[in-house]
């Protein structure tokens, strides 16, 4: 089965420039367009909104939420809100659900970050109940990456080192076989940082986007300690607390970026989300494009242009 393609701006990114990079994406006829959440009061739009507005200015690409997480929303305002956007997409939705992080839900959304698989559980089973959308899971451990096979429809991974994908497969098929589900119907995606600029300013974004998700939040540290980063990720986490991200940044080593991003120009950006889907074997890689506010222009947009045309 050949390995499909996507399309997510980062959270900073404003909503024109969410709504040409999707007009961009479904003109080339790349498979998917995922919309970022984090808060919309503090950071980037509202998901659910801004595909609501995109559903009726695309054709064919599928449009998803990458990641709404289960805290924001009651469950019942999650469908109503997901199967406005199903029905005005004629069908072309995914939910992409996660958890998010205690940094987030408790400090942003002003909640206890309490039974999150539990949350997760119990939304996606009401949601399946109630509609026929598929549900994605935004997975990083093995506990919820095993829950995921049994509940979901697929799983999304960000940040995630190959070796750790690879393992995640596995634990994805076992689970899948015990519980009587298929495995070509359940969608393996990655979300991949990339940057397509000059090489040097590509490399030092790429090095800020991982100092941030790692230095920040503890979930995206432990897959890496498990590959052998075990002592640079508590320098950056160190360095991050006590200096901040600029800082943090520094500590961030070229094999890292290199395992975990794709930079260059738009013709070796492809060329490498080519040869990372099949290294992995994933069956969608999605380029995420984590950009400083500013970062989402005319040129950016040009970029995103020339690497979609090449996907």
């Amino acid at each position: 089965m050949p390995v499909k393609f996507g399309i997510e701006l980062g959270i900073r990114a404003q909503k024109n420039a969410i709504k040409k990079a999707a007009i961009i994406t479904d003109a080339n006829m790349l498979d998917s367009y995922f919309i970022a959440e984090t808060h919309p009061k503090f950071a980037g739009v509202n998901a659910f909104e801004t595909l609501a507005e995109i559903a009726e200015k695309v054709r064919s690409v599928t449009l998803a939420t990458g990641i709404v997480n289960v805290y924001s929303r009651n469950k019942k305002t999650m469908l109503r809100l997901a199967s406005r956007i199903y029905r005005k997409s004629d069908g072309r939705f995914v939910l992409g659900l996660g958890t998010s992080a205690p940094i987030i839900i408790e400090n942003m959304y002003k909640m206890k970050f309490e039974k999150p698989l539990f949350r997760i559980t119990d939304y996606t089973t009401y949601i399946k109940n109630n509609h026929s959308m598929p549900v994605y899971w935004a997975v990083v451990g093995d506990k919820i990456t095993k829950l995921a096979a049994e509940y979901a429809d697929g799983v999304i991974f960000f940040l995630r080192p190959e070796s750790e994908i690879k393992r995640s497969i596995k634990i994805i098929k076992n689970r899948l076989d015990s519980v009587g589900r298929s495995y070509d119907r359940f969608k393996i995606i990655s979300v991949r940082p990339t940057y397509i600029e000059d090489t040097k300013n590509a490399k030092n974004m790429a090095r800020m986007t991982v100092a941030n998700y790692v230095g920040a939040n503890e979930f995206y540290s432990k897959p890496l300690e498990k590959v052998g980063y075990k002592k640079q990720v508590l320098t950056i986490r160190e360095n991050f607390l006590k200096h901040g991200l600029i800082e943090a940044a520094k500590h961030v080593s070229h094999k890292m970026i290199k395992e975990l991003t794709t930079f260059g120009n738009p013709k070796e950006c492809a060329e490498e989300l080519m040869q990372y889907a099949d290294r992995t074997k994933i069956k969608m890689v999605v380029a995420g494009f984590d950009l400083p506010k500013d970062g989402y222009n005319v040129d950016f947009l040009k970029k995103l242009q020339l690497l979609v045309r090449r996907l």
